[in-house]
C-alpha cells in the first residue's frame, strides 16, 4: 500500500497549530520551571521561539516541505529564548534536516526526521540530562519509528507521538531528583508536549484536544535555590561572521559557565549560557565575530521575582521589564565590533 505524503503547508499549519497549544499554556508550564534555574520563564521562551519559527513562514507559499521546515527553523534559531527556546530550535533544526530533501513527506519520513531532531538536540549540550525536554523528544521519536514499521500514517503518528511525549511527561520527576524534590514535571518537556499535541489537533481536525497530564502543583515550603544561592547572569546572543570556530567556541564557554549551547554553523551561531561573568563571555566571542540580539538576564533577579509571584507579594515600586538587560552603553557598543 502507498504511503499518503503531506506537503509544507501542511508542516506550516500544524506548526502554527501548535503555536496556539503552547500560547494558552504558558503560564501553567511557566509554574513548573524549576531546572537548571527556578526563574520560571520556560513556557514564555518556549512559545517566543515558536513564534519566531512560524513569523519566518507566515507569507510562505512553497509547498516544499524542506523550505517551509528550514525557514521555520532558522526563525526558530534567530528567535530562540532562554535554555529551552535553544534547545527546541535544535529539534526545529534536525526536524529541517530530515526533511531536506522533501518536495512532500510521509509518515515514515517525519519519524526520521524526529529522530534526526532527537540526534541534533542531545548533541547541542555538553551534558545532556535525562528527565528533560531531550528525553521527551528522544522517546517521542522512538515512538514515531516503530509506528512507521507498523505501516502507521501521519494522523496515527502524530496521535502516538503524543500520547507516549505525555507518558514520558509524568515519568519526568523519577528521572530528575530536583523536578521529585519540587513536586513537579519537567517544563521543557511539558512544552514539548503541548507542541506536539496542537500539531496532532491539526492533523486530526481535532478541535477539542484531551488535556493529557495534569500540571502537578509544587509541594509547599520546597522549592529550587535559596535565598543563598548565586546564579549570575543568562546571556544569550548570536554571533555572525565567516569560518566562525564553532567548536573552539563550545569548549571555550564550557570553562565559563553552565547550560552553556553553541549552535549553528560556520557564519551564524546562537550562543546560550548561565554565567557570573558575561563581559568575559562576550569579549571572548566578539574577539572571533560580531555580536547581536544580546539579552543579559540577571537570574538572582529572575529567580527572586519568580518567588515572589509564587507567594503572593508585589515587587516596590513600579514592576520591573521582564527581560534585564544589563548590558548597555559603551559595554555593549564594544561587542558589536570583531
Amino acid at each position: 500500500m502507498e504511503e499518503m505524503l503531506y506537503d509544507g503547508q501542511t508542516l506550516k499549519q500544524a506548526f502554527k497549530s501548535a503555536e496556539i497549544a503552547l500560547e494558552k499554556r504558558i503560564e501553567e508550564i511557566n509554574a513548573l520551571h524549576v531546572f537548571p534555574v527556578p526563574d520560571g520563564d520556560t513556557g514564555i521562551n518556549m512559545y517566543l521561539t515558536l513564534q519566531s519559527a512560524n513569523e519566518a513562514v507566515k507569507d510562505l507559499e512553497s509547498f516544499s516541505a524542506a523550505e517551509v521546515s528550514s525557514k521555520a527553523a532558522m526563525g526558530a534559531l534567530l528567535g530562540a529564548r532562554g535554555n529551552s527556546g535553544v534547545i527546541f530550535s535544535q529539534i526545529m533544526r534536525g526536524l529541517s534536516r530530515g526533511l531536506a530533501s522533501k518536495e512532500k513527506f510521509s509518515a515514515t519520513d517525519f519519524a526520521e526526521a524526529l529522530r534526526n531532531a532527537s540526534d541534533t538536540a542531545y548533541k547541542a549540550l555538553t551534558e545532556p540530562v535525562e528527565g528533560t525536554i531531550l528525553t521527551v523528544i528522544r522517546e517521542a521519536a522512538e515512538k514515531a519509528m516503530q509506528q512507521a514499521r507498523e505501516g502507521a500514517d501521519l494522523r496515527q503518528t502524530m496521535t502516538a507521538i503524543t500520547s507516549q511525549a505525555n507518558d514520558t511527561v509524568t515519568r519526568t520527576p523519577e528521572m530528575l531528583p530536583a523536578l521529585k524534590d519540587a513536586g513537579v514535571v519537567d517544563a521543557g518537556g511539558k512544552g514539548l508536549f503541548y507542541f506536539f499535541m496542537g500539531m496532532r489537533d491539526f492533523v486530526t481536525r481535532n478541535m477539542n484536544p484531551i488535556e493529557g497530564c495534569k500540571a502537578v502543583r509544587r509541594k509547599n515550603g520546597k522549592a529550587n535555590g535559596s535565598a543563598e544561592t548565586v546564579y549570575g547572569y543568562d546571556l544569550q546572543f548570536l554571533m555572525e561572521g565567516n569560518n566562525l570556530p564553532i567548536e573552539e567556541v563550545r569548549e571555550k564557554l564550557t570553562t565559563m559557565g553552565e547550560s552553556v549551547l553553541v549552535v549553528g554553523d560556520e557564519n551564524l551561531i546562537r550562543v546560550h549560557i548561565h554565567t557570573k561573568d558575561s563581559q568575559a563571555v562576550m569579549d571572548y566571542c566578539s574577539a572571533r565575530g560580531s555580536l547581536r540580539d544580546i539579552i543579559n538576564d540577571n537570574m538572582d533577579d529572575q529567580v527572586k521575582r519568580y518567588h515572589n509571584r509564587r507567594n503572593g507579594e508585589k515587587s516596590p515600586g513600579k514592576a520591573r521589564s521582564q527581560r534585564d538587560r544589563a548590558v548597555r552603553g559603551s559595554q555593549l557598543k564594544s561587542t558589536m565590533t570583531t
